[in-house]
């Protein structure tokens, strides 16, 4: 007889600090809740509450980790950031920056109005640039549904659990052909749910679906962003979705109150981290506000495999344009502008060429590197009118160069910075300090040298003499 499954029990109040809203929406790996804000002016955080059950094969927590770490790395506008990973209260939460509201599922459950075929063309262009981003960094969404593409404030749609199946369900399917016939599958149900029959938009829709069963993702996106005259005037606007996505704060009833006192963890961390971080496996434990994107320039040198989704050319000037960007197809480059760009990379390499030699041939000798200062004085005492010639010298490791220098004299004088130049072998440079005193008296006179260093505190060294003149 098999054991029945032990209960889930009760959530806390808080995790990571925040409390937790009554709201909560059932995922394919656990539960998801949304998180209070830190202060009135936040958004509310997204939270899933991960099934205990999937995490006990062996493994399966390192692979969790995997996963999102490398989803996160991509910084996909199409995924919700990632904010943190924590084991809090005996479960692993994943913090995401908003929760999982208003979903496609939503909208074809509860038929909001003013949906059409342009409506769903948006929804399948920007998830499919973010599978194809996803399946570019060898990554996977899986389990590709209705109610795992949620809306964004502006009405963008994004994928919730991302890369969450192949950690954490086994399958023989590559992860990436489910991708692909789950969004053929969503093209026709939003073709059939949101554009009429026998329009030019439900007709795209449907080849739409068609390309992606025969030719791949990346061809059934070509045929939408090259069919876009099908669709209606103004369906860049996207004003139903951005209807449907400010509906959502609705959903989200208040949170708990925050009195509570946070639960403590009584597992340790999935990842070997340092004893401040124990709870988590991201290393932002208790962040109160979304963590910023990661950045393209990644720890480690991975910048330079990393995939970085961008809709359109630099930064647009309205949002229409941000919005018309999102449907840009690459197409090949003319035959006559690739020459012309050939010649003007060839212009180009042989500038840099000549720059480089002139940079050689041009730039100053670098400095010898100065490693120690000593400096004399006469032993004899100076007399009326006399000039002592103090003398410093310079330890320099031979190289030719420049180097600068000054003096300080004990009567509040000082020269000039001033240059001295090392020939090559010179191991031990002079210079020397002419300093004449007049008039009867007494005197002792300290020269100080000073060998300036660039970034470093100069090196010195000092040396008196006597002066007397019975007048």
């Amino acid at each position: 007889m098999t054991p029945p499954t032990p209960p889930t029990p009760p959530a806390p109040a808080t995790v990571a600090g925040r409390a937790l809203s009554d709201w909560s929406r059932e995922g394919r790996f656990g539960t998801w809740y949304a998180l209070g804000p830190a202060d009135a002016d936040e958004p509310p955080l997204g939270v899933l509450r991960i099934h205990r059950a999937l995490l006990a094969p062996g493994g399966a927590q390192e692979r969790l980790t995997s996963a999102v770490r490398s989803v996160a790395k991509l910084r996909l506008p199409g995924v919700p950031a990632t904010v943190d990973l924590v084991r809090e209260a005996g479960d692993v939460w994943l913090i995401v920056a908003r929760p999982p509201v208003r979903t496609v599922a939503d909208l074809l459950a509860t038929g909001a109005p003013g949906l059409d075929g342009g409506s769903a063309a948006s929804v399948l262009n920007e998830t499919a640039q973010t599978l194809l981003a996803l399946h570019a960094a060898g990554l996977a969404h899986g389990s590709l549904t209705p109610d795992r593409v949620v809306l964004a404030p502006d009405g963008t749609a994004q994928l919730t659990e991302a890369a969450l199946t192949t950690a954490l369900a086994a399958s023989d399917a590559s992860p990436q052909d489910a991708d692909v016939t789950a969004w053929a599958a969503l093209a026709r149900t939003l073709g059939t749910a949101w554009a009429a029959p026998g329009t030019p938009a439900a007709e795209l829709l449907a080849r739409c679906s068609a390309a992606a069963g025969s030719d791949g993702l990346a061809a059934a996106r070509t045929t939408l962003t090259s069919g876009r005259t099908a669709l209606p005037r103004d369906f860049l606007r996207r004003t139903a979705l951005r209807t449907a996505a400010a509906a959502a704060s609705a959903e989200l009833a208040e949170p708990a109150t925050e009195s509570a006192t946070p639960a403590e963890p009584t597992e340790p961390a999935l990842l070997d981290v340092a004893p401040d971080a124990r709870d988590t496996v991201l290393g932002k434990r208790h962040r109160t506000t979304p963590a910023t994107p990661l950045t393209p320039t990644l720890d480690g040198g991975e910048g330079a495999d990393e995939i970085v989704l961008r809709f359109g050319p630099g930064v647009p000037r309205s949002e229409e344009e941000a919005l018309r960007a999102l449907w840009e197809a690459p197409a090949p480059a003319p035959v006559r502008r690739r020459r012309r760009r050939a010649g003007r990379l060839a212009a180009a390499g042989a500038l840099a060429v000549v720059a480089v030699v002139l940079w050689l041939l041009l730039r100053p000798t670098p400095g010898p590197a100065v490693t120690a200062v000593r400096v004399t004085a006469p032993p004899q005492r100076l007399t009326c009118g006399g000039t002592a010639d103090v003398t410093g010298v310079v330890t320099t490791d031979g190289h030719a160069g420049p180097f600068e220098y000054r003096w300080l004299r004990s009567d509040g004088q000082r020269s000039e910075v001033l240059t001295r130049t090392a020939r090559g072998g010179e191991h031990e440079v002079p210079v020397h300090l002419r300093w004449t005193v007049r008039g009867p008296g007494r005197f002792q006179g300290t020269a100080r040298l000073q060998v300036l260093r660039p970034g470093t505190p100069p090196l010195e060294a000092e040396a008196a003499f006597t002066y007397a003149c019975a007048g």
